[in-house]
């Protein structure tokens, strides 16, 4: 075993070798370093940049050989000439549109994705590799799909929204071993292993790169393994195993020197200064100081933001408070851009509008395959008509009637398969309407008006769950009747934080419904609620306003009934007559119809019962709504989601 460094004090001067070459004197290698070498690596880049130039001006077709060229100076320049790698990247789109060419569309896209995220502009980001991504699927080209998930897992990485960047990684990480694409897969399992660093799941990090270490030897890539070099290099350092640490971090420098790459030997001086825990602080302040300039360099806004944080920490070690104040500043500035609410929201939102798009092309799908099963089914009966030209009377008619009961069952039951999609997805979009969208953003932003940042942050962790809870519903028909119950309560506690707690809620619930057996169609309350807050609750005046729903078990039923104590349907209709004369609800309805759809029921006029109610004085009192469905089983419900 390795005796580390605070057992062993003559291991200190091999420490300063491990963090790079003889820090002292500083200043001499300082100079030596951004004057001698790393102008080397820049100048081996720009002949590099200089040839493909040369060739383009000498190429005159436009194909899409220019097109790749064109990335490839767009994605180079992307780290040291902004405005340059942004000139490629507009030539890659115009050549790709015009030629119509959509893999070239896809490259434009993770090009402009990678500027964005470089700038700290996540939402633009994720909205340029939604868009690659859309691009290469209709192309076929699942490798560009596999960089478009993995680039929109780095994004959520940055923000610190470490389950979402699993989710994306862990998609990306199957396509890529579909394609045997080792680079790809060596990627996909370092940001993994970067998610476990930050969140302290230290064992966990060190299997993914233990597992993706093979995949990157594989591509002999520097890039790939200077990254991996950094991070084991991190893992040792955790471990106090300096030794190790060094030679890992001295190896990730030396390759992405070697390889001109600027912003992985950015992540060695940083993660050095971070996880190296015998080093002084001038020694820090001079490993810091570089990864600052090269993260300037790159235009990396979010490298520029960790450096000067960490600058800002050392520097107040030392008792320097006018430097720890400057790169304080500095770290704010950049921060407040980078992880802003409103950057944050965007992101959020970006990411359920592509959901939804996803669900509107199933619904497509699905409405073609219905259609061509129709036309297949008619095809077949003209086929079964000529065919039976040659038989007996009797024989050919009872053939035509058995066949033609059959088409009319597998018609109906097309149609029915139908109305249910259209009508999951009208129910979809009905709940994720913009006047919610609308009402819980503004809200957010009178929380931060008013400097409310406890309020404004807990409304949109819950405005984030519920609209998960959303997305969820649209992927799951059944839930669990207590799970549907809490994102009931979700729902109710936006509304009344937006309506600043004018209304009590209370829920009393069937105390045989209580455990995980029973399953009912997501969200089939909620729009009900919603109808009786804005419509019933939100006008009155009252002190005492209320909304109560029961939930029964009654004859192998769920009986539901929610009732308020708001101003009735005779003043709604009054009220909405003079502030929203152009108002058109269709929850409701579509509510019913999904009733009917799960009963069965062709005809849903009773399906919902809705009563108004009075008081002592015959004056309006409020509103009952009731409504039952059929009792299902986890077991049911999972066959009858495959009918």
């Amino acid at each position: 075993m390795i005796a580390d460094y605070k057992n062993n004090p003559s291991k200190g001067k091999k420490l300063k070798n491990y963090i790079t070459p003889n820090l002292q004197p500083f200043r001499a290698l300082f100079f030596i370093f951004f004057l001698v070498v790393l102008p080397r690596f820049i100048q081996a880049q720009k002949n590099e940049v200089d040839s493909l130039t040369q060739w383009l001006n000498e190429y005159t077709p436009n194909d899409s050989l220019k097109i790749h060229v064109l990335h490839h100076l767009s994605y180079m320049l992307s780290e040291t000439d902004v405005d340059k790698s942004f000139a490629y990247y507009q030539r890659v789109a115009f050549l790709s549109d015009s030629l119509h060419f959509t893999y070239g569309m896809a490259l434009a896209d993770i090009n402009l994705g990678i500027l964005f995220s470089s700038g700290g502009n996540f939402e633009q980001s994720n909205t340029a590799y939604f868009k690659a991504i859309d691009l290469a699927r209709s192309c076929g080209s699942k490798r560009l799909e596999a960089v478009g998930l993995n680039n929109i897992g780095e994004n959520f990485a940055s923000l610190r929204e470490y389950a979402k960047c699993r989710k994306y990684a862990t998609e990306a990480i199957g396509i890529n071993m579909q394609l045997n694409a080792w680079h790809g897969v060596a990627i996909n399992y370092e940001l993994l292993h970067r998610c476990d660093l930050e969140q302290g799941l230290f064992s966990d990090a060190k299997k993914n790169l233990d597992t993706g270490m093979p995949f990157a030897l594989r591509t002999k890539e520097p890039y790939v393994l200077s990254q991996f070099y950094n991070g084991y290099g991190k893992l040792f350092a955790i471990n106090n195993q300096t030794d190790s640490a060094g030679y890992y971090f001295n190896k990730a420098i030396e390759v992405a020197r070697k390889n001109g790459d600027i912003r992985n030997e950015y992540q060695a001086y940083l993660a050095q200064a971070k996880y190296l825990k015998h080093i002084t602080d001038h020694d820090k302040t001079v490993l810091l100081t570089r990864a600052l300039q090269l993260a300037t360099q790159t235009h990396f806004a979010e490298g520029r933001s960790q450096a000067a944080d960490a600058l800002s920490s050392v520097y107040d070690d030392l008792k320097n408070k006018d430097s720890s104040l400057y790169y304080f500043k500095m770290f704010k500035s950049i921060r407040d851009s980078l992880f802003s609410e409103n950057n944050r929201r965007d992101v959020i939102v970006t990411e359920s509008e592509w959901t939804v798009k996803k669900k509107e092309l199933e619904y497509n799908t699905l409405k073609q395959l219905t259609e061509a099963q129709r036309k297949q089914l008619e095809f077949k009966n003209i086929l079964l008509v000529l065919s039976g030209v040659g038989f007996f009377l009797l024989l050919f008619v009872a053939v035509l009637l058995y066949k033609s009961f059959q088409t009319k069952k597998l018609r109906n039951e097309s149609q029915y398969r139908q109305k249910i999609a259209e009508t999951e997805m009208q129910a979809l979009q009905a709940q994720m309407n913009p006047h919610f969208f609308f009402n819980s953003l503004n809200s957010i932003e009178n929380f931060i008006m008013q400097n409310e940042k406890k309020l404004a942050s807990d409304y949109l962790n819950k405005f984030a769950r519920f609209i998960r809870t959303i997305l969820d519903s649209s992927i799951n028909e059944f839930i669990e009747i207590n799970k549907d119950i809490s994102s009931l309560q979700l729902y109710i506690d936006l509304e009344q934080l937006r309506f600043n707690n004018k209304f009590v809620y209370c829920c009393t619930m069937d105390p045989q419904l209580l455990h995980g057996e029973f399953h009912v169609p997501a969200l089939l309350v909620q729009p009900f609620l919603e109808n009786a807050i804005n419509h019933g609750i939100g006008p009155s005046e009252r002190p005492d306003l209320k909304i109560c729903v029961q939930v029964k078990l009654k004859n192998n039923m769920i009986h539901y009934t929610i009732q308020d104590n708001g101003i009735g349907r005779d003043q709604s209709r009054v009220y909405n007559q003079l502030n929203k004369p152009f108002h058109k609800s269709v929850g409701m309805k579509l509510t019913q119809d999904r009733i009917n759809i799960f009963n069965q029921h062709s005809d849903g006029s009773d399906s919902v019962k809705i009563t108004d109610l009075f008081d002592e004085n015959q004056q309006p009192a409020g509103t009952k709504i009731e409504f039952a469905i059929k009792a299902v089983t986890y077991a049911n419900a999972q066959s009858y989601s495959d009918r």
